[in-house]
């Protein structure tokens, strides 16, 4: 891929992703860590050129020759590598986050953070520059580098170090570093770059480097050896659980929906949002998922956390936390920086934890009881009290309006995906209570939720055009009510929800790709992208559904939106055939393995659901 190196910004879906489920950063196809916080995935950026080309920061690795890029990552890892070929050779920058065991670990004296990048002459000779510049606090904060011998350098701001050792020379000056050299065929060169706070620097040996590179791909092997899906589509599986991981954050076992902030999701628009937080909604489908793919570790990690950062405002919930479980800080613009292609505003913080999301109480519910349901460990009483105290505030709440799942910034209404998620939640409540996990009056809960399924079916949709309506007593059509059979609210078979799916896709597909909804008014200028997530969600309805061509067509189209390295983004311009919003998401790559799931189950004749419904009225 040949990138016109004078213009600004890269293409979002020109970058990839690294990480060790602390913190993450972006790589651009041109060789260049674009985005990267310290220490963790919510902190401040220290290179954010993605949000602005100038004051940004950036640590860049590439040819001072015109070149062609490609990428992959290494087989079964998430080390990524990127090739370089010019007219006199080719070379490889590899990147990766160390990924080790805890008895590796033990072994050595390592740095708080790292990030490794190796130069690997393949073919020829190829002339080479890095520009090593750093800008803290998201390029407000001064930083003071100074060079320690001609192969190191230190930058530092208060307590924070960054130290850079290189194969290379560097010519450092009071702000940045720069060098040049040759890349030859069958040398490595290694760039080292490592992160302390309020601690002395580690430095790292070569050969501590290519030790944590075999210990790195050998973890990211490893685990993801634990998964045990061999269905269709399941590189693109792979990849996605790969990237969850990336997006996780072990201290706590929550899960980022994205690790970037304000990647637009129209160029040039206001509607820019800091995704640096974990949704309950993400995070209770990844338990899901994960459990249905053999990682029940890490399931067990997220249903830890949600039920942790739940306590603190149970029975009442936010839709999102911080990823050690706090209650987030107000949102504010970080007014001196431009934004992604002059979008603005930068924004740090998400308000969206002050709405009321009725569907996050059943994705909590439904995915503890699903974990908990598998015996991989018993609830504890504090737990068991918790999920029945959140059950009888949704009783209680679940006839008031709300925000809804697309956190509109308008007043509340009666979103129909809404009340469906509080069927799901007492309807899993009273699962629960009948199975002994739980204590509670289960008969209220099923009454209640026998309640809501009568209030959906009656004024949740809408004969005249066919389909499922976004709010009671509606016409306007959401890609949200995809998910209704997917939580088994209705039987994907039933011809309400055919016809919902067929309403779906003949009036909100845009170049074959599923909006969210058409024709509402979420309180914001611009427009968006399609939504990728929607996509998917129909794949897996039209699956269940037992129409599996239909289901792999759409998956398939779908698909095309990934990036050349199996990465999607929050939303897709089908039009320029570019990404949009923050990036790689989370929810994205959860509704591609939710789909999978479900083409591999009709494949295998299984279109049977979890529960029986009503006959067809």
């Amino acid at each position: 891929m040949t990138r016109d190196p004078t213009r600004r910004y890269p293409r979002i879906e020109d970058y990839g992703l690294i990480g060790d489920s602390r913190t993450s950063a972006l790589v651009s196809l041109d060789g260049s860590v674009d985005w990267l916080c310290l220490p963790n995935m919510d902190s401040p950026s220290v290179f954010g050129r993605i949000v602005d080309w100038e004051r940004g920061g950036y640590f860049q690795i590439v040819p001072d020759v015109p070149y062609e890029a490609r990428r992959r990552y290494i087989d079964g890892t998430a080390v990524l590598e990127t090739t370089f070929t010019t007219p006199d050779g080719e070379v490889a920058l590899i990147d990766f986050m160390p990924a080790q065991t805890d008895a590796a670990k033990s072994h050595a004296l390592e740095p708080l953070r790292a990030l490794y990048r190796f130069v690997e002459g393949r073919r020829g000779r190829v002339p080479m520059r890095l520009e090593f510049v750093p800008r803290p606090d998201y390029g407000a904060g001064g930083v003071h580098l100074r060079a320690r011998t001609p192969y190191e350098v230190t930058a530092s701001r208060r307590r924070h170090v960054m130290h850079l050792r290189s194969d290379v020379r560097l010519t450092a000056t009071p702000v940045d570093a720069r060098g040049v050299f040759d890349a030859v065929a069958g040398e490595r060169l290694r760039f080292a770059l490592a992160y302390s706070l309020a601690e002395p620097a580690v430095i790292v040996s070569d050969g501590y480097v290519d030790q944590v590179y075999e210990q790195t791909l050998a973890f990211w092997r490893s685990w993801l050896s634990q998964c045990t899906y061999d269905g269709p589509y399941r590189n693109e599986v792979l990849r996605s659980v790969l990237t969850l991981k990336l997006l996780s954050f072990a201290p706590s076992g929550a899960i980022s929906a994205a690790p970037t902030t304000s990647l637009p999701e129209e160029i040039g628009g206001e509607r820019n949002w800091d995704y640096r937080f974990c949704w309950i909604r993400d995070a209770a489908l990844t338990v899901k998922e994960f459990m249905e793919l053999g990682f029940a570790e890490e399931a067990a990690a997220f249903v830890s956390w949600l039920l942790h950062a739940t306590n603190l405002t149970a029975p009442s919930l936010c839709p999102l936390y911080t990823l050690y479980g706090a209650i987030p800080g107000d949102e504010r613009e970080l007014a001196h920086l431009e934004g992604y292609r002059e979008s603005r505003p930068v924004r740090v913080g998400n308000l969206a934890y002050r709405q009321r999301q009725l569907d996050v109480y059943g994705e909590l519910i439904d995915a503890a009881h699903r974990f908990l349901a598998s015996g991989y460990r018993p609830i504890d009483r504090d737990e068991a009290r918790l999920i029945a105290s959140i059950a009888d505030h949704v009783a209680k709440i679940w006839r008031e309006p709300d925000n809804g799942i697309w956190e509109a910034r308008r007043p509340p209404a009666h979103y129909t995906h809404s009340k469906v998620m509080a069927w799901d939640a007492l309807t899993h409540a009273a699962e629960m209570a009948r199975e002994g996990i739980i204590r509670g009056d289960a008969q209220r809960w099923e009454r209640e939720a026998e309640e809501i399924r009568s209030l959906v079916l009656s004024r949740g949709y809408n004969g005249r055009i066919g389909a499922f309506t976004q709010t009671l007593d509606g016409h306007v059509l959401d890609a949200s009510l995809l998910q209704l059979p997917i939580v088994g609210f209705i039987d994907a078979r039933d011809p309400r929800m055919r016809s919902t799916c067929d309403a779906i896709e003949q009036r909100l597909t845009r170049d074959g790709f599923v909006r969210r909804y058409a024709g509402f008014d979420d309180g914001l200028e611009g427009r968006e992208g399609v939504f990728l997530v929607c996509s998917f969600w129909l794949a897996a309805a039209r699956a269940q559904a037992g129409d599996v061509a239909e289901a792999r067509r759409v998956f398939e189209h779908a698909m095309t939106a990934a990036n050349d390295a199996g990465l999607l983004a929050e939303e897709y311009d089908p039009r320029a055939g570019a990404a949009l919003g923050n990036f790689p998401q989370g929810l994205s790559h959860i509704g591609l393995i939710t789909a999978a799931l479900a083409i591999a189950h009709a494949e295998s004749g299984d279109v049977a659901q979890r529960r029986a419904w009503p006959a067809v009225k």
